[in-house]
């Protein structure tokens, strides 16, 4: 395989290759995980192809609510309520609604929108909220982007696929040059996001300690 171009909106470059997650607990019982799955393909991610003949989906997913539950909670905490979680049918039923309608929407929507064809690699940008209490799992589908991988021996017939005026090796560059500038400048404002949210987080804390030494709580 030759070298390969994206095209879309673009998050940290490792996230995209290996997959990345980060959280935020919302009102004590919500967590609302924003999940990057990594570079895979329909047939891994969706069908019989993943690990042991099942969907990569779900080892992924729950590889990110794990994640996301040990960075909020002490381990064995997280471990604790994450054993809650799988063994709850509010889990079970909500997981299986959510993988079908992704499925759906990435063969009925993705697919034909960019003309993905059988082989081809992406990563999925996506939000998803979890209520610790009931285990129920919501998919926020506005909030989903699809990252994809094109060969360079393939990006002439995909400009003209998707109609960007100019295939030639200057158009080419430029949508390098175009694309390398968006990669960096996301990779700054998702650095810039984390250190934020490890600084609320420390302030969260800070602001709870001091309640408890003032007797607040």
């Amino acid at each position: 395989m030759g070298s390969e171009e994206r095209r879309g909106e673009t998050s940290g470059e490792e996230d995209l290759e290996r997959g990345g997650v980060s959280a935020e607990l919302v009102g004590g019982n919500i967590l609302k995980i924003r999940w990057v799955t990594g570079k895979t393909s329909a047939a891994k991610l969706f069908g019989k192809y993943g690990r042991e003949g099942r969907p990569d989906f779900f080892r992924l997913l729950f590889g990110a609510i794990g994640g996301s539950l040990r960075s909020k909670f002490p381990e064995n905490k997280a471990n604790e309520i994450f054993r809650m979680i799988r063994n709850s049918q509010g889990f079970k039923d909500s997981l299986d609604n959510v993988f079908n309608s992704m499925k759906k929407w990435f063969f009925d929507e993705v697919v034909p929108k960019y003309k993905l064809k059988r082989g081809d690699v992406f990563a999925i940008l996506t939000t998803l909220e979890l209520n610790i209490d009931t285990g129920e799992l919501k998919w926020d589908r506005e909030n989903t982007q699809v990252i994809y991988w094109v060969r360079s021996d393939r990006i002439p017939e995909k400009c003209r696929e998707l109609g960007v005026a100019g295939t030639g090796s200057e158009e080419i560059d430029k949508l390098k040059r175009e694309n390398e500038e968006l990669t960096r400048r996301i990779n700054e404002l998702t650095n810039e996001n984390s250190r934020l949210i490890t600084e609320n987080e420390e302030s969260r804390r800070k602001l709870e300690e001091i309640k408890r030494i003032v007797g607040l709580t």
